[in-house]
């Protein structure tokens, strides 16, 4: 039996992803929903009955255990669908993500569980992100913004955030996907725009770019 709302659901995912187990303002979270004020309000309340949250006098909304449960619940079904589309079904990266926030939805624990299995228990998506265990543990994050190295460091892709279509077109223009391996040649004191290079070449990232791709030494 479904217990909680896609609405609920989604409040309960921005959250997290804005705050963790922290304390959100109810303007950031209704800029994160796109939804106003009075609404965010009467949310929060549904969603305070349900002990799933609490309001914090002068900070915000926070995330109970049991929210933070959910909200890993959630975010393990985004994550495991993402890999299925993309592993499975040859979905692009770029494809993915409003396809799995409709599937995230879905309430049965069997089918994620047999999903898991399917993959081969996979520990991050196709983007590296961690997915979420049963249990609500967390896989490793992996890796640093591409602008934390030095020039002259070996390094590896690991993880990507999810900031648009263009972004992910860039992306596939240049070549750039997870496990390939770079030398950052030079770093622009001008802009922070990163040079990296392989045997096939090189190119210029901008900054906008290297704070979302992530790396490890290789």
């Amino acid at each position: 039996m479904k217990t909680h709302t896609e609405s609920e659901e989604n409040y309960i995912k921005a959250l997290y992803h804005l705050g963790g187990e922290q304390p959100v303002s109810n303007g950031d979270l209704a800029q994160r929903i796109g939804a106003k004020g009075s609404s965010v309000t009467q949310a929060v309340k549904r969603l305070g009955q349900k002990d799933l949250v609490n309001v914090v006098p002068y900070k915000g909304v926070q995330l109970t255990p049991q929210g933070i449960r959910l909200a890993k619940s959630i975010l393990r079904k985004h994550r495991l669908w993402e890999t299925f589309l993309v592993d499975k079904l040859g979905f692009g990266w770029d494809e993915v993500h409003p396809l799995a926030e409709q599937l995230e939805h879905i309430q049965s624990e069997e089918l994620v569980d047999r999903m898991f299995q399917f993959l081969g228990s996979p520990k991050h998506d196709p983007h590296g992100d961690p997915i979420p265990e049963r249990d609500g543990q967390m896989p490793p994050v992996l890796g640093q913004p591409i602008g934390a190295f030095t020039a002259g460091v070996e390094i590896r892709i690991v993880r990507v955030e999810d900031a648009g279509s263009e972004f992910f077109d860039q992306l596939d223009t240049m070549n750039i996907n997870l496990g390939n391996t770079y030398k950052i040649r030079a770093i622009s004191a001008f802009d922070s725009s990163v040079e990296l290079g392989s045997s096939t070449g090189s190119f210029w990232l901008s900054q906008s770019m290297c704070a979302n791709i992530y790396a490890i030494q290789s």
